[in-house]
């Protein structure tokens, strides 16, 4: 059967063998476009997942695909606080209320309607750190006129109360002084008193107050260098420190039997420093505990070197390479890293014959490892200094002093990782000096657990603000 549309054609005047070409071309250009129309759905889709690698984006998974991993932010199951079985931490509660106060509810927040008393009552405590409020004393100081010689006689302000001709009461030059020893700048402590205490105080200002404190703990300054040639044991240890840019020495000797920490800043790093501040013979039952600096060969009498130099020596050995078997002689340099951590260990154990037996062997196999033929710088290096120094390694056995340097080093390091990186050091040699006496008072009241500004009260007072003597027991 013909269609209508071929009897139109036919009517027309064209053949059916005609129609028919006509017919297979259609299909045929239909045919090529349907195939340009897949390649081109293809081309779009392989630009597609290309132009979604380089975005980094990824097209979701399918619906059955569970993660594996947490998505960025969700939060642990894992409850808060100390783990199950350990003792809870829980921050103590103020001993003083100042105010009470109550928060109430008029209405019920979700319906509106009304709320009868509360039947009982959630206590909560705010903690509020208020700025520093000045407070002013005006004094009226009379004058008098003596009926024997005639003369005007004036009155004085207590000297416990302000130094003469300021200001600023000795509280407040306590407190900035307390306050530049943690490190806070001059311009820093000018910004401090203006913005919370109301108070436009000069830099020269500042630096009389520090100056006025250092006049008033020189005897204690004194006193403290007196008492560390009563100590038992006494650790020393410098660092760098700067003054008007040039190169000076920051020291330091601390005792923990008298409970005494002095302060030196010094052009020398020298042996003339500890001897100059212990004395050169010191007593023959005090033992100087330093560490592997060519300062202390020179200085007389009893030294303990610190074995937790030599650990960090022979661990410095081993490190830096892909395994710690490529470093040279590394059998060495573990073996000597064990003996370390062991004769530290044993070095805090209370004297008597087991501590002793335990350092006979410990030295026989210290002496074992010096015997043998050693390879590398590092290991040469502990070879040469543990023969070299062999007496100055075992006071602690002997004398039951520590067998490191710690104390010393953590006396330095407020002044190293605050005051000098903030300040750069002293202007002069005169504030150097007042930081060091400033330290040395501070940091020897934190020892005996007494406060600054109690130092200066008791100073004040006509005394010697420290009680020096035996420090904590031993830990076991």
């Amino acid at each position: 059967m013909v269609s209508p549309a071929v009897d139109g054609l036919l009517a027309d005047g064209a053949s059916e063998e005609t129609l028919i070409i006509s017919k297979k071309k259609l299909e045929e250009l239909l045919a090529r476009l349907q195939h340009r129309i897949e390649e081109q759905d293809k081309e779009i889709e392989r630009l597609r997942h290309l132009l979604e690698l380089q975005e980094g984006r990824r097209s979701p998974p399918p619906p059955w695909v569970k993660p594996n991993v947490k998505k960025e932010g969700e939060e642990s199951s894992h409850k808060r606080g100390a783990k199950k079985g350990h003792e809870a931490h829980h921050r103590p509660p103020p001993e003083q209320i100042d105010e009470t106060r109550e928060a109430e509810l008029n209405a019920c927040p979700d319906c509106g309607g009304p709320l009868e008393g509360p039947f009982e009552w959630d206590e909560h405590t705010v903690e509020s750190v208020i700025p520093g409020h000045v407070r002013i004393t005006k004094w009226r100081i009379g004058r008098y006129r003596c009926r024997g010689c005639k003369k005007i006689r004036r009155a004085h302000i207590p000297h416990d109360v302000a130094p003469p001709k300021s200001n600023f009461s000795w509280g407040t030059h306590f407190l900035v002084g307390y306050w530049s020893l943690k490190g806070l700048t001059t311009s820093m402590l000018r910004d401090l008193l203006s913005s919370d205490y109301g108070l436009k105080v000069s830099v020269g200002e500042i630096d009389k107050m520090l100056a006025r404190s250092a006049r008033l703990f020189a005897p204690a300054y004194e006193a403290i260098r007196r008492a560390l040639k009563e100590g038992k044991q006494v650790n020393a240890d410098w660092t760098g420190w700067r003054v008007d840019g040039v190169n000076y020495n920051l020291w330091d000797f601390i005792s923990p039997d008298v409970k005494a920490a002095f302060f030196r800043v010094d052009k020398s790093a020298g042996h003339e420093v500890p001897e100059g501040v212990l004395g050169k013979r010191r007593p023959k039952g005090q033992v100087l505990n330093c560490d592997g600096g060519v300062a202390f060969n020179a200085v007389h009498g009893k030294k303990q070197r610190c074995w937790v130099h030599l650990l960090r020596k022979a661990k410095q050995g081993q490190e830096g390479w892909e395994r710690p078997s490529d470093a040279p002689d590394w059998r060495g340099l573990r073996a000597m890293e064990k003996l370390c951590r062991r004769i530290l260990e044993v070095a805090k154990w209370p004297t008597g014959e087991e501590k002793a037996r335990e350092a006979k062997r410990l030295m026989a196999w210290a002496r074992r490892w010096l015997g043998v033929k050693r390879e590398g710088t590092v290991a040469l290096t502990l070879q040469k200094y543990g023969s070299k120094h062999w007496d100055e390694l075992w006071w602690w056995a002997e004398m039951g002093v520590d067998a490191h340097n710690n104390i010393a080093e953590q006396g330095l390091r407020p002044h190293i990782a605050v005051k000098r990186k903030l300040s750069w050091g002293s202007r002069t040699k005169k504030g150097a000096d007042r930081t060091a006496l400033l330290a040395s008072v501070i940091q020897t009241g934190q020892l005996q657990g007494i406060a600054y500004r109690e130092l200066g009260t008791r100073v004040l007072k006509g005394e010697i603000p420290f009680q020096f003597g035996p420090g904590p027991p031993a830990p076991k």
